[in-house]
């Protein structure tokens, strides 16, 4: 039903077949990066995109590519990252930012985790 939201984040491939799969893109958070990367990775894959976000060759990557890459990120990103990166002008570069942004923050997560270990067990020793 149009309106109703049933297609929000899918996206629909026919084989050659005629067969079709209709895939959910995964919605980027603060906390889902890593997943978020394979799966996304995995259905640029499918769609025959990734070489728009990891060019393989010097070559200029293909336009029609880029812009279908970077139509499914902003699908698979929250809508307050889609205007933090709209002024980007290619998926590669898209990407890069997405993953500067969000490893960091999972790296001072980890570092943090590893202080509050560090702290409870010192902590446990003195009682």
């Amino acid at each position: 039903m149009a309106g109703d939201g049933s297609n929000k984040n899918k996206n629909e491939v026919t084989k050659d077949s005629g067969t079709s799969m209709t895939f959910q893109y995964p919605v980027l958070n603060s906390t889902n990066y890593t997943i978020w990367a394979v799966k996304i990775k995995a259905l640029f894959n499918v769609h025959g995109i990734w070489e728009a976000v990891e060019p393989t060759t010097d070559a200029e990557v293909d336009q029609k590519k880029n812009n279908m890459a970077i139509a499914m990120l902003y699908q698979a990103i929250q809508e307050n990252m889609v205007l933090q990166i709209a002024s980007l002008t290619s998926a590669e570069e898209i990407w890069e930012a997405l993953k500067v942004r969000h490893v960091g923050v999972e790296r001072v997560k980890e570092a943090r985790v590893q202080t509050l270990e560090s702290e409870f067990e010192s902590l446990k020793m003195g009682e």
